[in-house]
């Protein structure tokens, strides 16, 4: 029974088929069995090579007239991306990040004191004040610079960081070459406290005195 049954379900895929029972059989025309394309791949996917490739950021530069001529900052750092090629087609997976570089355009200025040159990019006066080494001068934390730590030193001065960044440079007239690494509580606005290794007694005689101060665009050779 059971192959009876057999035998009449090929004749009947046959006739279905338009074969006649008896009949050869014709081979089929149809293309033999592949994988299915891809809808990125003209020729499918196990014929195509497939790798990751990097894509590089773009850079913009962008003028800044606080920052010295010539002078660059990084605003923005890069990042490249990431794409999937499979042959020539390519699939973005991450997009690059475009790196932002501030380019200064303002003027830079030279003066020559004691023989020595100095580039600047801006010159105000400010109030002066000074102060020592002692604990009277500076608190709990003794004659460190606020900005690294280390110990003071002549040439370096308290600043308001809102006006005068620390670390910057500078030259101030009576004082000589500069940096800005401390700050103070009093130390506010258009203020600098000049810092001298003499004792209390003769730092009392400073007083207040306006200077004259200039914003340096490179390290002086004369400062320690």
């Amino acid at each position: 029974m059971k192959w009876a049954v057999a035998a009449g379900v090929i004749a009947q895929s046959l006739i279905l088929a338009g074969a006649v029972p008896g009949a050869p059989v014709q081979a089929s025309t149809a293309p033999p069995n592949r994988m299915a394309q891809w809808p990125w791949s003209s020729h499918g996917f196990a014929e195509e090579s497939l790798h990751f490739a990097t894509i590089p950021y773009p850079v913009k530069t962008v003028a800044d007239s606080t920052l010295p001529q010539g002078q660059t900052l990084l605003l923005q750092p890069g990042r490249p991306g990431t794409e999937f090629c499979v042959g020539s087609v390519t699939t973005v997976v991450s997009a690059p990040v475009e790196q932002v570089v501030a380019l200064g355009t303002a003027p830079v200025h030279a003066i020559s004191i004691g023989g020595v040159s100095y580039t600047y990019d801006r010159v105000f006066s400010v109030l002066t004040t000074a102060y020592n080494g002692q604990y009277s001068m500076n608190g709990p934390s003794g004659a460190v610079a606020a900005w690294d730590g280390l110990p003071l030193h002549p040439g370096d001065v308290a600043v308001d960081p809102n006006i005068i960044p620390l670390g910057t440079y500078l030259y101030i007239d009576g004082y000589g070459p500069a940096r800005a690494v401390d700050t103070g509580s009093a130390i506010i606005g258009d203020h600098i406290d000049l810092f001298f290794q003499e004792p209390a007694s003769q730092v009392s005689r400073y007083g207040i005195q306006f200077h004259k101060v200039y914003v340096l665009t490179a390290r002086p050779a004369s400062y320690h």
